[in-house]
């Protein structure tokens, strides 16, 4: 399969064609059309289900990709919507169903989906990113449980407040003496922090726009918008955080796709498209956290396997200039791997890429680093516009004697791009998702050798192989007892009897390009069949005569 698949590289999969593909975001009605017309055009190929719905209402959604029976081959899952305000993950995810179905008539992706299943979530997080499509957008991550995020006995009391009339959230600047922020010096729409240690004196308390509704002296501070997908798992689950939920896996969506992949023991990967990043930087080995009792690092094997995935990523994906995110507990990233104990990648997909100064127009090169002042710098280069809000002055009761503004950069645009560049960021992730495919575990037999020993004895000896790339199981999946283990069985009838060697065995992980060698003594004459077989690398068979 690996020859084939690398032939893949030479070719981009085709896109959806024009009449398919959605002019900007999907909303989750459009998500869901689109989910169930891959049932509908690919019925051998695909399997649609709803795992449950949010407490929004809205579905949860899997989609089965593969020839039957599904469960029988090496699976990965591709999870999308992990933070409700990255609207990219979705797409990411989504979209490679669509652009991989739509090649599945091609000889190699036949052949790829005869031999791995794709498990696909597109929308983890469907009552969070629908806040982009409502009447008041804002960078909303979590669902519609109520939640008393301020801890006072009181639900969603002191929310967003749209204070100039445009439909969306942006930032409040306040004069003050004792303000922390000043105008960036290199683009003064911007505001920055002030350094104290070098003398500089802030000019401005910044808020995210609203009112103090609860009048408790913090703004926006319980509003709607409950509990975070990406903060409700276990690992490290950070407990009394704003929208990490009352619990772990309190959710319905956090435990339906949980209880869902600890059923799918063929999975060997796990692709998350959020804001967490290890494929574009991949992890660095941590002996201290790795050997703690209960691991916090990734043990030394699994990070090399994270590099060497990483240089695939980043030799298929043009993604540049990816802030580092580390986990902060509770997210997919982790417990994927440390609970789940498969290998586990995330990337954002994209960033906003990093701007040289245009030297036409006489722009200077920054003389500090921000985001957003290099957002915008790129956005006026790219001709995109109205994504920022200029200052506007408004009356606020909170601060009578004060002057405020209202302004800044639009909610959503420093992590997703503008829609016109999804498709070939889509494209590109689905290939770097074919050919990572190319990498899973593969059981072959191989140096298979009989000797005949006299009085009906046959000694039988032979490698088993692991041809794949990756290992058989990730060392982290070695030290829990629910991972299954490659299972090794002699098949004799009953005139054979196996003298020594084991007739039933169980290994342990076979790194990738590895081999473990057996053998058996056998007594008796005719045929035998030998089986390997683990869900993560399939099945391998071979008859053999005594």
């Amino acid at each position: 399969m690996r020859k084939a698949l690398t032939a893949l590289a030479l070719y981009s999969l085709p896109l959806l064609s024009a009449a398919q593909s959605p002019a900007d975001y999907s909303n989750h009605q459009q998500q869901s059309r689109r989910i169930q017309s891959l049932q509908t055009a690919y019925p051998s190929l695909v399997n649609v289900r709803s795992l449950i719905k949010t407490t929004g209402g809205k579905d949860i959604w899997m989609i089965t990709i593969g020839t039957q029976p599904a469960a029988a081959k090496p699976a990965i899952a591709v999870i999308g919507g992990v933070e409700g305000h990255h609207l990219l993950g979705s797409e990411l995810a989504l979209g490679f169903a669509e652009n991989l179905l739509a090649a599945s008539q091609t000889d190699s992706i036949r052949q790829l989906l005869s031999g791995t299943t794709f498990y696909v979530f597109p929308n983890m997080s469907p009552d969070a990113s629908e806040q982009y499509f409502a009447k008041l957008r804002y960078e909303r991550q979590g669902n519609a449980a109520n939640t008393d995020d301020d801890r006072d006995g009181k639900m969603n009391e002191d929310g967003y407040d749209d204070l100039d009339n445009n439909g969306k959230i942006t930032l409040m600047r306040v004069e003050s003496p004792i303000g922390e922020y000043r105008p960036h010096p290199d683009d003064p729409r911007i505001l920055i922090k002030a350094d104290a240690s070098k003398g500089e004196r802030g000019q401005y308390l910044l808020y995210t726009e609203g009112i103090d509704n609860d009048k408790d002296n913090r703004f926006n501070e319980d509003g709607e918008g409950g509990v975070q997908f990406n903060k409700n798992l276990t690992h490290n689950y950070p407990p009394f955080v704003p929208g990490s939920g009352e619990f772990a896996v309190s959710e319905p969506e956090s435990r339906a796709l949980l209880d869902q992949l600890y059923e799918l023991f063929n999975v060997y990967a796990v692709v998350s498209f959020g804001t967490n990043n290890n494929l574009s930087t991949p992890l660095s080995f941590n002996a201290a956290a790795a050997s703690q009792k209960i691991a916090n690092g990734w043990l030394e094997a699994d990070v090399k396997a994270n590099v060497t995935v990483s240089d695939l990523y980043n030799k298929t994906v043009s993604f540049k200039d990816a802030p580092r995110a580390n986990a902060t507990g509770g997210d997919l990233l982790s417990w994927a791997y440390y609970h789940y104990a498969r290998y586990s990648f995330s990337t954002p997909g994209w960033a906003v890429p990093k701007t040289k100064p245009d030297t036409s127009k006489k722009e200077k090169a920054f003389t500090i680093d921000d985001p957003a002042a290099n957002y915008l710098r790129w956005a006026a280069q790219q001709g995109i516009t109205n994504t920022f809000t200029d200052w506007k002055a408004v009356a606020h009761p909170d601060f009578p004697q004060q002057k405020v503004e209202v302004g800044g950069l639009d909610p959503y645009v420093l992590i997703n791009p503008p829609y016109k560049m999804v498709p070939a960021i889509v494209q590109q992730h689905t290939n770097f998702l074919v050919k990572l495919a190319s990498y899973q575990p593969s059981l072959e037999f191989l140096n298979i050798k009989t000797e005949k020993i006299g009085n009906n004895l046959t000694r039988v000896t032979m490698d088993v192989t692991n041809k794949g790339l990756l290992a058989s199981h990730t060392k982290m999946g070695e030290r829990n007892y629910f991972t299954k283990r490659i299972q090794v069985k002699v098949n004799t009838n009953g005139n054979q009897q196996v003298l020594s060697g084991r007739k039933n065995q169980t290994l342990g992980s076979l790194e990738g390009n590895s081999s473990q060698p057996l053998s058996w003594l056998i007594r008796g004459t005719g045929k035998i069949s030998i089986e390997a077989n683990c869900p993560t690398t399939g099945n391998t068979v071979t008859t053999i005569n005594l």
